[in-house]
């Protein structure tokens, strides 16, 4: 019979044990056999999903009215348990009375088909919860500045690189930058966005001023 230790289990810390039993008989000139045995950990749901940031500040262009949804920003989470218990959701829990915004569910992009005017601000509370048992859940807020679109640059808008190869590990965290893609000298204000994915996986996702290209 193999048993725990008081010591608890953390598939987190080690999801495998290893272990070698040796059997022996009591008689003279004892006999003797091995075998491996080996403990996977299953995995509880003791921990919570969480947002890199608690606070997400903004600046957007203005916008007109949009006949279908445009997205605006994407605020993921991610969870270190696994399974159903690392399955998350998303809505928007506040800031929302008048219905201007959406939320993806499984994606965290949120979109809007409304108008929006320069000067104008707008703070959304966004709820994560997990699909273990019992559910977790952790909240992060949006904060949006609305601000006047900048004039169209005279110069072109050109980056430094023609290709741009990063790596990544599979252990990297979520947020954690793979690199920065850049412009060549511009004095202009701009915005990227990822328009295209090979293989294609989900939709467009918007990036940040700086360029920064991220684990999601």
């Amino acid at each position: 019979l193999i048993t725990t230790t008081s010591r608890k289990l953390d598939r987190e810390q080690q999801t495998e044990h290893v272990l070698e039993v040796l059997v022996s008989d009591g008689g003279p000139g004892a006999r003797q056999s091995t075998v491996w045995v080996m403990v996977q950990v299953l995995d509880e749901n003791d921990n919570k999903p969480t947002f890199p940031e608690k606070v997400y500040q903004v600046k957007l262009p203005e916008r007109e009215r949009r006949k279908k949804g445009e997205a605006i920003y994407r605020v993921f989470a991610y969870d270190r348990d696994d399974g159903p218990n690392s399955d998350l959701s998303y809505s928007i829990v506040d800031g929302n009375d008048d219905g201007k915004f959406f939320i993806d569910p499984k994606t965290a992009v949120v979109s809007s088909r409304k108008a929006f005017t320069a000067g104008s601000y707008d703070i959304l509370t966004v709820k994560v919860t997990d699909n273990g048992r019992p559910q977790r859940s952790s909240t992060a807020r949006l904060h949006i500045e609305w601000i006047r679109r900048p004039p169209p640059s005279t110069l072109p808008l050109l980056f430094d690189e023609q290709f741009y190869n990063f790596t990544v590990m599979e252990n990297d965290k979520v947020s954690e930058i793979v690199g920065v893609v850049s412009l060549q000298q511009s004095s202009a204000l701009v915005w990227f966005d990822i328009t295209g994915k090979h293989p294609p996986v989900g939709e467009g996702d918007p990036l940040s001023a700086g360029g920064e290209l991220c684990v999601v």
